[in-house]
């Protein structure tokens, strides 16, 4: 997984398939982001399209539009 920042855009990409302690850092560190840098956009390329990735990554959406305002993109 890579994480970086660019264009006021925080993209993440993963390249391999998600335990639920993976989604759980993943997710912890992603809002820490956004939180601490005030980040507006998520976007998060998907590479390993299998159904554990895509069920946690809506999860993440979801909790996400509860507590930020901003775009949270999966691709």
């Amino acid at each position: 997984m890579d994480m970086y920042y660019q264009n006021e855009t925080l993209y993440i990409d993963i390249a391999d398939g998600l335990s639920l302690e993976e989604y759980h850092l993943l997710k912890a560190r992603i809002f820490r982001v956004v939180e601490d840098y005030g980040v507006d956009r998520v976007v998060i390329n998907n590479h390993h399209h299998i159904f554990h990735n895509r069920f946690y990554l809506n999860q993440m959406k979801q909790d996400f539009t509860k507590t930020f305002s901003g775009d949270f993109l999966i691709k």
